[in-house]
């Protein structure tokens, strides 16, 4: 058993002690007692045997121990019961989704992974839901089991008090893939656990298959060509398949944008040909953002996770498309379609390239040369400097110079100062 780690641990730990101790000197006491009273009382030492109307001590001891064990256990269960379930107030909370057969874990700055990463010593609060059927989260190490319920938020909360990283298991029955929805938390330091969120990458390379990930696909459906549940990935793109509709017909299917989606997000009409009907339709669980690079994934594999939609998807998780349009338009700040190449941006008329880039990024005040609500990006890897950087130059075209009126031009833009204009606090 993995050690004791949180203080609910310790609670439930010592109510399980407490009752088996107690369960055990019981069994020891009656099965001492049975034997001496059959040896005690045995017809050959008592081939008369005695008359007993009553014995009030003995009435009274069974009547007033067992009473005082039960409500000893009823007070210890209700203390752990609370330890597990009065969150302390500066926890942090922690959204859970689980759907056949996987676990979505979504971050108070809106991160999602697939595993739980956790700072040692911070109280965590899960708030869980279901996006399917029944499931159990239950995490050994930290003595918590909570239902996961369609429909209705359950709670529950755990403390790592030492880095490390403890399995979580299904607890209910949830289909024929229950033994592999499997998790686990990770406990690590504060430091790699702020690097951790501000991480936009997930290790597995093109944001799509991130998502596909997140998402649970990969439960279901391998990228390596092997059988599964579902119809495999890999080179799904203008592949053929045969589609059995509700009634019972065969047609055929290419897998293109349209087919995908459909599959995707529904409503479907019909199953491939071999594979059961289980797949839930993702019908508002997907943006269409989202959507778009699941799909590029899907026709391009890793072959464009350094491309522009690579850009696009860390400009999007960044919170910078809540502030810069992509289609010419003005919000909080200069639209990024035609930016890339342009002048007029800065005080110094510096040319928009990737060294300018570079260091509105690391300093966007002390680069653009005026007071600006853009925060700094230092937590950004080169990687994704590098394919924002290319997600602009797509957008580039021609030479950008801000028009008159525009929020380059406009005193205060970008700092919530301009007339008609707000940053609007738009996720940056």
């Amino acid at each position: 058993m993995e050690p004791k780690l949180v203080n609910a641990v310790q609670a439930v730990d010592n109510t399980f002690l407490f009752i088996f101790g107690v369960s055990a000197l019981l069994l020891v006491g009656i099965t001492a007692a049975m034997i001496w009273f059959v040896i005690r009382y045995s017809r050959k030492r008592n081939p008369n045997p005695a008359t007993f109307h009553g014995n009030l001590l003995a009435e009274v001891i069974w009547i007033v121990v067992p009473t005082l064990l039960v409500m000893g256990m009823f007070y210890s269960g209700w203390h752990s019961y609370r330890a597990l379930r009065e969150a302390p107030p500066d926890a942090m909370l922690v959204k859970l989704t689980a759907r056949m057969w996987s676990w979505d874990f979504e971050y108070e700055n809106g991160k999602h992974s697939s595993v739980l990463v956790v700072p040692v010593g911070k109280p965590v609060k899960l708030a869980l839901t279901s996006a399917d059927v029944l499931h159990g989260f239950f995490a050994p190490a930290f003595r918590i089991k909570i239902d996961t319920v369609p429909g209705m938020t359950t709670y529950g909360w755990f403390r790592a008090d030492k880095p490390g990283e403890f399995v979580v298991f299904c607890s209910v029955y949830c289909g024929l893939q229950h033994a592999k929805m499997i998790t686990s938390i990770k406990a690590v330091s504060q430091e790699e656990y702020e690097r951790f969120l501000a991480e936009k990458g997930s290790g597995l390379g093109h944001p799509g298959k991130a998502l596909l990930d997140s998402k649970g696909c990969l439960s279901c459906h391998t990228l390596d060509g092997t059988p599964s549940m579902g119809p495999s990935l890999k080179d799904v793109w203008g592949r053929e398949a045969v589609l059995v509709t509700p009634d019972k017909k065969e047609k055929k299917l290419k897998y293109d944008a349209a087919s995908l989606k459909m599959m995707i997000m529904g409503p479907r009409t019909g199953v491939v040909k071999g594979f059961e009907p289980m797949m839930p339709a993702y019908q508002g669980q997907i943006t269409e953002d989202e959507l778009t690079l699941m799909l590029d994934f899907l026709e391009r594999g890793d072959s464009s996770v350094d491309g522009p939609e690579a850009g696009r998807a860390v400009a999007d998780a960044q919170g910078c498309l809540g502030c810069h349009s992509t289609d010419g338009s003005d919000i909080a700040g200069p639209s990024f379609k035609g930016l890339f190449g342009g002048k007029g941006l800065a005080k110094d008329g510096a040319k928009v390239d990737a060294a300018y880039v570079e260091a509105v990024l690391k300093d966007p005040a002390g680069r653009i040369g005026k007071p600006t609500s853009m925060p700094a990006y230092p937590g950004l890897s080169d990687a994704e400097r590098g394919v924002l950087i290319k997600f602009l130059e797509s957008l580039g075209g021609t030479p950008h110079t801000a028009p008159a009126g525009s929020p380059a031009d406009v005193p205060g833009a970008h700092d919530g100062t301009a007339p008609g204009k707000g940053h609007g606090g738009e996720r940056q």
